[in-house]
């Protein structure tokens, strides 16, 4: 072949890839202008407000439940890839002692898909959605929310310690964005339709819609309008079905049949104790959380060592405890062993979870602290249950105490007393425990908050300049009309 020939079939390749370019420019400038007439026509309707909402809140519902069932998809196969591929390379299981090198490939491979597909964003947890629904009309960016979910998959899924179900609800507040985005919506409805994507995700999460439903309200909204209410309380519905018949209609823990409702005597002297000390463990973990943080932010050290040091740290603490520090699964809060341990080392299982939570996520780690939360209070209810029983003879209900001390923790560090309270009641099915958990969570967050007045998300805001201290920067407007501008 001449090298004329080759010219030729070079210039004839570059004709072929203009031709393609040109065809997907005027494909896309086509399927524009259809969209464009389709909305036209839409708004032009005038549906009526609440029934617009409704409608796509069950879109959002549907769509949200499923990225639920995708996610936790994702957290197997990063499983799969890092313990799982290796053994067959090496000789069996890898599990024990190739974690410390395993999660730090992990966090640094976290990192690397912020860094790569999310453009370095800081933010894509629950208190960056609670900013963008106050200050930014809640137009939450979908490219990063979705490296924020798959570097999160990667975490768990190669041992960190942190939450599947911070990310979820920022994956559901952005499948919300987006739909109300594609149909040039309001800020109006935006704010709710975002509201609703975190209801149904933490809903499908959970297998709890009440606490989705009430989470979206308290903690994304800041808001019970009634406008909002209807739309996320049908996507929290309809996520928790999707997610019921993908992954099962069972809760959210095993309880095991272990549950034993408290009884009335020991409700009332004990609550108060345990809403102290419940209090004082969230103090002790907000605090622990952003200085650990601040410090690896402040080691001049490139950001890929300190994810690769820190995940080693983290898989160190991880092997050390045999486990028990992240447990197994997608909510790794294994309340049948805090039952059987004795209670120093579940404190000092709760403080090392503590530690290497914030060593996760301040080392490059992506997760949320929804599930750490659960895990440090139900360790230090355990731990409170099995103290009493091994200095005083008192032989109190193990299980019930785990479950209180959990919504408290939830309650305190998250800033979200009443989801803290519906997500154990749906637990546990019970009414008994109700009044114990109002107790404890009560006091809890009294004691709490005359030492730190910041929680999680708050502090993380803080830090970065933004303030939401007000009801009207989180309350959400009654929906507009459908003819308001929205966002193009």
């Amino acid at each position: 072949m001449t090298g004329r020939d080759v010219l030729r079939r070079v210039r004839s390749l570059l004709l072929v890839l203009r031709r393609a370019q040109h065809l997907i420019r005027t494909s896309r400038r086509g399927a524009e202008i259809v969209w464009g007439e389709f909305l036209d026509w839409f708004h032009a309707r005038r549906f009526n407000e609440n029934t617009i909402l409704v409608w796509f809140a069950a879109l959002i519902g549907l769509v949200g439940g499923l990225s639920v069932v995708v996610f936790y998809r994702l957290i197997d196969l990063s499983y799969w890839l890092f313990f799982r591929l290796p053994g067959r390379f090496i000789g069996g299981e890898v599990t024990h002692v190739h974690r410390p090198v395993l999660t730090a490939l992990g966090l640094a491979a976290a990192w690397w898909l912020m860094q790569r597909f999310g453009r370095g964003h800081d933010g894509m947890n629950i208190a960056d959605v609670q900013a963008t629904v106050a200050k930014r009309g809640g137009n939450i960016p979908t490219r990063p929310a979705l490296a924020r979910t798959g570097a999160s998959a990667v975490t768990l899924g190669a041992g960190g310690s942190a939450g599947s179900e911070g990310p979820v609800a920022v994956l559901g507040s952005a499948v919300g964005a987006f739909l109300a985005r594609a149909f040039r919506m309001s800020h109006s409805r935006i704010r709710v339709l975002v509201g609703a994507g975190a209801a149904a995700a933490i809903s499908a999460a959970f297998n709890a819609p009440l606490a989705g439903a009430f989470f979206a309200l308290e903690e994304i909204l800041g808001s019970f309008a009634v406008a909002a209410f209807p739309p996320v309380v049908v996507a929290s519905v309809i996520g928790s079905v999707v997610s019921g018949i993908f992954l099962g209609k069972h809760a959210a823990f095993d309880l095991a049949g272990n549950y034993e409702a408290p009884l009335a005597a020991e409700m009332l002297l004990l609550s108060p104790v345990l809403g102290l000390i419940t209090a004082l463990v969230s103090v002790a973990f907000i605090r622990s959380h952003f200085r650990i943080g601040d410090a690896i932010a402040g080691l001049r050290l490139p950001p890929l060592t300190k994810a690769l040091a820190g995940g080693a740290l983290v898989g160190a603490a991880v092997l050390a405890s045999n486990g028990a520090l992240v447990g197994q699964g997608h909510l790794a809060v294994p309340l049948a062993l805090f039952e059987s341990l004795p209670w120093f080392t579940l404190a000092l299982l709760v403080l090392g979870k503590m530690v290497i939570t914030s060593i996760t996520l301040g080392g490059g780690g992506s997760g949320g602290l929804f599930t750490p939360s659960l895990y440090i209070g139900a360790a230090t209810g355990a731990a409170f249950a099995v103290l009493l029983h091994t200095i005083a003879g008192i032989d109190i209900a193990t299980s019930t105490y785990m479950l209180v001390a959990m919504g408290a923790v939830v309650a305190v560090t998250q800033g979200a007393p009443i989801t803290g309270l519906l997500i154990v009641y749906e637990l546990t099915n019970s009414h008994e425990i109700v009044l114990p958990l109002m107790m404890t969570i009560a006091i809890a967050w009294v004691i709490a908050r005359r030492f730190e007045p910041e929680n999680l998300n708050s502090g993380w805001l803080r830090r970065r300049g933004v303030t939401i201290s007000h009801a009207h920067e989180l309350a959400v407007p009654v929906a507009a009309s459908s003819h308001d501008p929205g966002p193009k």
